[in-house]
């Protein structure tokens, strides 16, 4: 706890497509209910979760948390396949993407699918109607805000911070490989966050007073850690693979948090720049979560997206009760 009498707390958001709709419904949760010992001091995000996390911040960074749960709501509902066309063209690239797993159908490049491009218009349009990014900004102060992409050329992780690049950045960070064009940011090219750090933790405790670091790191997971089966169609293999690799990044991240509270708690490390950092997680439900492929993190049917978010609300309390 710091000085102040609050709990310092940074909230990372794993990537994950259409699932991070479970991440809206967390993070409303935790702006609208958490306890007031409780202060959202930074947040990052990869991919879904970046989007998720800056309407957050922007919201937040301006004192205004009602704007920033109704701009998470307003987010999502746009995203969701409301009209006949849009339910068409989801359908379709959902039924598309599962049996090229299958079957080894052609598969388009987005470079020469005009589809691919109006998805990532939909994507920017949603995040620049729902974030009122420059005033966001100009505002300073906390909560930080860290946003994480990959350069495709150069392979190294890029770090946007507190509005840098604007909404490009999250675009970049949701720039799904096989479903966008590589995102352009100042002459580099982005692919999705999920390939980088997924989330950013590090950068809440690098570089900064004992003081200034966060006592409590909260992570929404949308990866599951484990399966009860053994992954054997091709699909079932691919969504396995999917989703260890997008744990892996998160689990480094959070060992070197846990390795410092561990040399700290044996007296190993007694430097005052230090502090013991507790890592809290909230997940979607095994039973739900066995229900959802990796294909489903394209699915932008309205049921679907709505029934996301309202887990996420109802799961977020097992975040500050332990």
């Amino acid at each position: 706890m710091s000085s102040s009498g609050t709990t310092r707390v940074a909230i990372a958001c794993q990537g994950g497509g259409s699932h991070t709709a479970f991440t809206g419904g967390v993070l409303q949760r935790v702006i609208e209910d958490a306890p007031g010992e409780y202060e959202i001091t930074a947040l990052s995000g990869a991919s879904g979760g970046a989007a998720c996390a800056t309407i957050a911040w922007a919201g937040l960074r301006r004192d205004d948390p009602g704007r920033a749960v109704a701009n998470l709501d307003g987010f999502w509902s746009d995203i969701a396949a409301r009209t006949p066309w849009g339910r068409a063209a989801n359908d379709g690239l959902l039924t598309s993407a599962r049996l090229t797993d299958e079957l080894g159908q052609f598969s388009i490049s987005p470079y020469f699918n005009p589809i691919s491009e109006v998805g990532r218009d939909v994507l920017r349009d949603a995040i620049a109607e729902h974030t009122d990014l420059d005033a966001a900004v100009a505002a300073g102060g906390e909560p930080s805000l860290y946003v994480s992409a990959v350069d495709v050329r150069n392979g190294t992780f890029e770090l946007f911070e507190n509005g840098e690049a604007g909404v490009e950045a999250a675009v970049a960070s949701g720039a799904i490989p096989n479903v966008f064009e590589a995102a352009e940011i100042a002459g580099e090219y982005y692919w999705d966050g999920l390939f980088s750090q997924n989330p950013p933790i590090r950068q809440f405790v690098s570089d900064a007073p004992a003081d200034e670091k966060p006592d409590e790191i909260w992570i929404v997971r949308i990866n599951p850690r484990t399966r009860e089966e053994v992954p054997t169609s091709t699909s079932e293999i691919t969504d396995r693979r999917n989703e260890l690799a997008g744990n892996l990044s998160l689990d480094q991240e959070k060992h070197t948090i846990e390795s410092i509270n561990r040399m700290i708690e044996d007296g190993v490390i007694t430097d005052d720049r230090y502090k013991r950092i507790a890592l809290r997680e909230v997940d979607i439900a095994p039973a739900l979560a066995d229900d959802l492929d990796s294909h489903s993190k394209l699915d932008r049917d309205p049921g679907f997206i709505d029934r996301l978010m309202a887990h996420g609300r109802e799961r977020a309390p097992a975040l500050w009760n332990g």
